[in-house]
């Protein structure tokens, strides 16, 4: 069997399965590659969640290095990509296409030998997996954020995630992008706001639903001091939190380990890292407890095995991050998720899940705060001209900053 050819799908959907968040469309790109043995693999690359028109160029760069070969041999073909790219896809958008490429392959090879890809990673270690609601906003008044988590639960969910900033929740925005409005509070008031929420929360769900928050701050201009990060995981210790996800600038890396010495939460982060060298450095210095690899940015499932046994090596476990994931890339981290004993937590955005229920051939169901394993071949995704048709892409649907 060879490749013989490539192509990109760009999809773009409302996330509208979650009445917390804002009414706004969302792109992924697919990558398809297409071979002469009547079959095919899909892949998704994080990068089509931001610049969903800059992914079609990037993938046509890299077809004449692809036809023609076996796409069976996977590390072969993905090695011969890196290395035709090195001088500019070493991180970056340019490494999510080739993430997105390798999940096709991967997608590919389980539809030819007829198994899950969670068989080919050495098969599963368990049942269930445990996942957690990715809520985005922590939302004011305090009484729209109690009414988020319980959405969760009603839904399955024993975990959920939300941010360290609050938010107005805007009105529904149709087709228009809709922003969220932070919540100004005089910078004395901010920490006792905040813990004011997760005492709240505490009140009403008890021990009953784990909890994390989210900084943001590996993506924003101006990131938060060390200071005061660690006074926000001072102030919410008390309520027990899992995790502290991405709560100073990956640059501040000197911060990461003062805060994680100092923090009674697990500090969490990775999630806009590429590629084991990147996370090296967080995983050697023991700068958090928790790595976050993204599948379809950090270079794929093979890349990302790989960081999570480094990880393991320095007793770090790992939260898969599927924040952009609407498709290849989610599944592709379910099927990771069945066959590593350290992934604790499988992250679940539910606001894209009308988009993420036609592409996954196995329904993502979460019960008691955990989803059984996929048992289609390959990843167990699909791509009909009704869902090309359906989420038709649209121009501006890119997630800027």
């Amino acid at each position: 069997m060879k490749i013989t050819g490539v192509r990109t799908h760009l999809l773009t959907t409302q996330w509208t399965d979650d009445p917390s968040f804002p009414n706004s469309a969302h792109s992924t790109a697919i990558i398809r590659i297409e071979t002469d043995g009547n079959l095919d693999g899909l892949g998704e690359c994080t990068w089509g969640y931001f610049a969903p028109d800059a992914v079609p160029a990037m993938v046509a760069y890299f077809a004449p290095v692809l036809v023609g070969r076996d796409p069976l041999q996977i590390l072969e073909v993905t090695r011969a990509i890196c290395d035709d790219s090195v001088w500019w896809a070493r991180s970056g958008a340019g490494r999510s296409v080739i993430s997105g490429i390798e999940l096709a392959l991967w997608d590919l090879k389980g539809k030819a030998l007829g198994v899950p890809v969670y068989q080919l990673l050495g098969g599963r270690v368990r049942d269930r997996i445990p996942v957690y609601a990715s809520g985005g906003p922590a939302l004011w008044p305090v009484e729209d954020t109690v009414r988020k988590i319980d959405y969760y639960a009603k839904r399955g969910y024993r975990a959920a995630k939300l941010s360290t900033g609050l938010f107005n929740l805007p009105p529904p925005a149709g087709d228009r992008q809709a922003r969220l409005e932070p919540v100004k509070f005089p910078f004395a008031e901010k920490l006792t706001v905040l813990e004011g929420v997760f005492a709240r929360l505490r009140r009403e769900f008890g021990g009953a639903m784990d909890l994390a928050i989210d900084g943001h701050q590996g993506g924003v201009p101006n990131p938060i001091p060390v200071s005061e990060a660690v006074a926000i995981a001072e102030a919410l210790a008390p309520h027990r939190l899992r995790f502290y996800e991405e709560p100073l600038a990956y640059t501040n890396l000197d911060g990461y380990c003062e805060l994680r010495a100092r923090s009674r939460i697990p500090i969490a982060g990775g999630e806009s890292l590429c590629g084991l060298d990147q996370f090296h450095p967080l995983i050697t210095r023991q700068a958090v407890h928790v790595i976050q690899p993204d599948l379809g940015f950090a270079g794929g499932l093979q890349e990302t095995v790989r960081i999570i046994h480094h990880a393991e090596a320095f007793n770090l476990s790992t939260a898969i991050h599927t924040g952009a994931s609407m498709g290849p890339s989610l599944a592709a981290s379910w099927h990771l998720a069945a066959a590593s004993h350290s992934v604790d937590w499988l992250e679940h955005v539910l606001a894209a899940k009308s988009i993420q229920d036609a592409i996954l051939l196995d329904p993502f169901t979460v019960r008691e705060g955990t989803v059984g394993l996929p048992t289609a071949p390959g990843l167990g995704v699909r791509l009909t001209p009704e869902i090309l048709t359906r989420f038709a892409s649209k121009s501006n649907s890119g997630e800027r900053t």
